[in-house]
């Protein structure tokens, strides 16, 4: 299916229900729904803030929503939902590992049976909320640690999986999206479950050249200036740049994807302008 198709699918199951007021398509500045801006949002806890959630929201086509293990909690993700509606952006959920000392970006054991409950407890809390603001819960995507732990264990996604299944609406409906890296088991376990599957590309942190994401502890500080040269390059060519600055190729750029970028940077709100930039120039050519 198509990402677009994903994509509207999820949106037209958006409320608008009053006292909001109708907003215009979630699209309204990409170019033919190919690609659209992701971003990790309300990961602040209790009066502990971060990221400019508020400046960066009206920005984004989708916001990966915290679920309270990494970051997150009740209070955050109702006005993380509330702020995601106000800029008619889709919501997804964002889980991680039960780690908030370490933002979840510390990896450590986990079984099937704590990834699938996990998942559940998570993707819920969030679900919940949506809807009960009148929404449609659009995707889901694992945080830090935990999405790297899915793409190089197939089994213990498949327990994750489980648990988004479990959470998505009845057939004939489609699942709940999943959001994740192109040509991994992200993808091919998927695929197996039946459940669409949106590739992302990082331009905020690094590929090595191989083409294998790193991690934000492995990647170069990210500036506005090569943010906006990566993206404006995978328009262009349909290939990014790997940790070295070489070209890199990544089949799916020939398609649709999402470009993810992380509101927990120092620069967050200058790389998400940057890649708003040149995507609105580039979607005017």
């Amino acid at each position: 299916m198509a990402i677009s198709r994903l994509f509207s699918s999820s949106l037209k199951r958006l409320s608008t229900s009053p006292p909001r007021a109708p907003q215009p398509p979630v699209f309204r500045r990409t170019m033919a729904s190919r690609v659209t801006i992701n971003c990790d949002m309300g990961e602040g806890f209790a009066k502990w803030k971060l990221g400019p959630d508020a400046e960066l929201m009206p920005l984004i086509d989708l916001a990966n929503v915290a679920c309270g293990f990494h970051a997150g909690d009740p209070l955050t993700i109702l006005s993380s939902t509330r702020l995601a509606f106000a800029s008619n952006v889709a919501i997804g959920a964002h889980p991680g590992l039960d780690d908030i000392r370490g933002f979840g970006r510390r990896k450590f054991d986990v079984s099937e049976e704590e990834v699938y409950a996990g998942a559940l407890y998570q993707i819920g809390a969030v679900k919940a909320v949506v809807e009960a603001e009148g929404g449609v819960l659009g995707h889901v995507k694992p945080h830090g640690a935990l999405y790297f732990i899915l793409r190089d264990s197939p089994a213990l996604l498949r327990a994750f999986l489980k648990a988004q299944l479990a959470l998505s609406p009845p057939p004939p409906n489609q699942p709940i999206p999943f959001v994740g890296l192109a040509g991994t088991a992200h993808e091919s376990v998927c695929k197996e479950l039946g459940i669409p599957f949106i590739p992302e590309l990082f331009v905020d942190i690094d590929y090595d050249a191989e083409g294998r994401l790193l991690s934000v502890g492995e990647s170069r500080k990210p500036t506005e200036e090569g943010i906006r040269e990566k993206v404006e390059r995978v328009l262009r060519e349909k290939e990014t740049l790997d940790i070295n600055n070489k070209p890199l190729k990544l089949p799916f750029l020939e398609g649709g994807f999402t470009i993810c970028l992380h509101s927990d940077m120092p620069t967050a709100l200058d790389n998400v302008r940057a890649t708003r930039k040149a995507v609105d120039e580039f979607s005017r050519q």
